[in-house]
């Protein structure tokens, strides 16, 4: 019983990524670990420790925490933690909660700081372009198709992440 819980490290690290990005809130964090705890015969202390997080940067350090949790060790990994971040934000602009503006200023000072192949220029060339043109509906929709093309393997896997995560929050 280790995929998928909060025994799964890459579960834990996905979860981290929808908390930095905000497409997943402390309450949900909250209702998410109370439901583990509940099911568990022997919760593990940062778990515990979740339940109570008084805001949400001491509730995502807390998952940062969680023993054997895997960080990107090279650039390969890297892009794919990248893939995963920029997904998440994608999810958060589909489901209106960032304009595609947002998106591309978050993506692009995500990505400013980020050690893997996708330059934050990307993301920045296209926002600047955006404004020059007064945001036309149909350039945005050109390069929220491209991106999304860029990100289908991510967009999947927290797609999926996230499905299991609300679900497992509402104890489902």
């Amino acid at each position: 019983m280790r995929d998928g819980t909060p025994f799964d490290p890459a579960a834990v690290a996905r979860i981290a990524v929808m908390v930095r990005t905000g497409l997943v809130g402390l309450r949900q964090l909250i209702a998410w670990a109370d439901a583990w705890v509940m099911k568990l015969d022997d919760s593990p202390l940062w778990l515990l420790e979740l339940c109570t997080a008084p805001d949400i940067d001491r509730a995502r350090g807390l998952l940062l925490d969680m023993p054997d949790l895997p960080f990107p060790a090279n650039v390969e990994e890297q892009d794919a933690w990248d893939a995963d971040h920029l997904a998440c934000l994608f999810l958060r602009y589909r489901s209106g909660g960032i304009s595609w503006g947002d998106f591309l200023m978050r993506g692009g000072q995500y990505l400013d700081g980020a050690n893997g192949h996708r330059q934050c220029e990307e993301f920045f060339m296209q926002l600047d372009l955006l404004e020059r043109m007064g945001f036309p509906e149909d350039l945005v929709q050109a390069q929220r198709e491209d991106i999304e093309r860029s990100l289908v393997d991510a967009l999947a896997r927290m797609e999926s992440a996230h499905r299991r995560f609300e679900a497992e929050a509402h104890g489902d």
